[in-house]
């Protein structure tokens, strides 16, 4: 054999022997695979030990494009729909902003890889949030829950952790009386402000209803829409939020909590990866209290996936990229460094606290949904998510519900 030829064939059938069912053929194995991932800096050393593992079972070098929130929400549409410099592979989200690329036939499909592995063995349960139309477009890689974060030693002293939504609001009340900032909150870039319309939501109208809004299906006239502002409406105006919110992002309110300027923070599980080693010991996690016991407990737990882009120039080795990371020890390994839940029901969870706290969560909840900027379109979500960061500032119930029903009718018609 030749020498050139015999290396070459080696190479190949080494990278495609990382899954059983992958076929051998002249070897058009990319030396080469592009990754894009969204990520904050704490989280490139976990997938980069990953893309590494892949790299030295398959022979394919991962190359990963890293870019910050903004940045890559930017680039998607430039590589998904332009085609500029497009990845092999694409991190993104589940629900309709994945499907708001597949109606403008910029994914590739998965069904077939699919069907092959039987992924409907570990995944059957998030397969709603990737399919569309009896196609699957994407691989769930990463989960993780929504709640309330909180000072310990903070909350301790004003009576511990409240067990309702009554109780909830008392304690708020006596930390606001004792001259501190019951709840935290960074609206700089207007995201984590959908956190507290979307639970208050679940919390008294449910899922379906929730689900259905975002979908436009509903008015924001609806007298449910309203018993929801009203109830933001109160805690507003009784200062229990920070006043100077659209100063600070998500990340920038954690000193307060740190220093007790505030005891609570409704925010991601991604949380427990950025906070300060001094006082992790002391930041508890509980769900968001319940309001009315008529309505089920539904929680927010968003879902991250990896996307193969039509116009990504290697397929083929795409597909052997997603079959390593659909493993699940690859899965437990990523999200177990990273403090998210790993979709494939045979993965481990890791041993931190408030993942240990999510996955209890998640496994008592009657549902979950996407969060507000997955479960809605991305016109709606971008008319809609400054609406209710003015509201978070001044509370005004009339205005806002007439600014999102115009909103609603402007992107879903009437």
């Amino acid at each position: 054999m030749n020498h050139t030829i015999g290396a070459r064939a080696l190479r190949c059938m080494a990278a495609l022997a990382v899954v059983a069912t992958a076929t051998w053929a002249p070897c058009a194995v990319a030396q080469e695979l592009q990754v894009g991932v969204l990520i904050n800096p704490k989280q490139r050393t976990p997938f980069e030990a990953v893309f590494a593992r892949f790299s030295k079972e398959s022979g394919i070098k991962v190359i990963s494009i890293n870019k910050t929130d903004a940045d890559y929400k930017s680039s998607m549409p430039v590589w998904l729909l332009e085609g500029k410099e497009t990845p092999d592979v694409v991190f993104w989200n589940a629900s309709q902003r994945l499907f708001s690329f597949v109606d403008k036939d910029a994914v590739h499909p998965i069904t077939k890889l699919w069907i092959d592995e039987k992924l409907d063995v570990n995944f059957s349960h998030v397969k709603s949030a990737v399919s569309l139309k009896g196609e699957v477009y994407a691989l769930p890689i990463s989960y993780y829950h929504w709640g309330l974060f909180y000072k310990k030693s903070l909350v301790e002293k004003f009576g511990g952790v409240p067990q309702n939504w009554e109780a909830f609001l008392a304690q708020c009340k006596r930390l606001r009386e004792a001259g501190i900032t019951p709840i935290g909150l960074g609206t700089k870039n207007n995201w984590p402000v959908a956190a507290w319309f979307d639970y208050l939501n679940l919390r008294i109208n449910g899922l379906p209803f929730h689900q259905q809004l975002l979908a436009g299906g509903v008015s924001f006239h609806d007298p449910r829409v309203h018993a929801v502002l009203v109830e933001w409406k109160k805690m507003i105006d009784a200062k229990y939020f920070n006043g100077d919110q659209k100063q600070f992002d998500w990340h920038e309110i954690l000193p307060f909590f740190y220093r007790d300027k505030i005891a609570y923070t409704l925010i991601g599980s991604f949380v427990s990866t950025t906070l300060a080693t001094s006082v992790v010991d002391d930041i508890g996690f509980m769900p968001f209290p319940t309001i009315s016991a008529k309505v089920p407990r539904y929680e927010e737990a968003p879902m991250d996936v990896l996307v193969i882009p039509k116009k990504a120039k290697h397929i083929k080795e795409a597909e052997v990229f997603l079959k390593f990371m659909a493993r699940a020890d690859v899965q437990s390994q990523l999200n177990e460094s990273l403090g998210f839940l790993p979709p494939n029901k045979q993965s481990t969870t890791g041993q931190n606290p408030h993942i240990k706290a999510g996955a209890s969560l998640l496994k008592q909840a009657s549902g979950v949904a996407q969060y507000f900027d997955r479960d809605t379109v991305p016109a709606f979500e971008a008319k809609a998510v400054p609406i209710l960061v003015e509201f978070s500032a001044n509370a005004n119930v009339d205005d806002a519900i007439n600014q999102l029903e115009l909103a609603r009718k402007e992107v879903f018609g009437k």
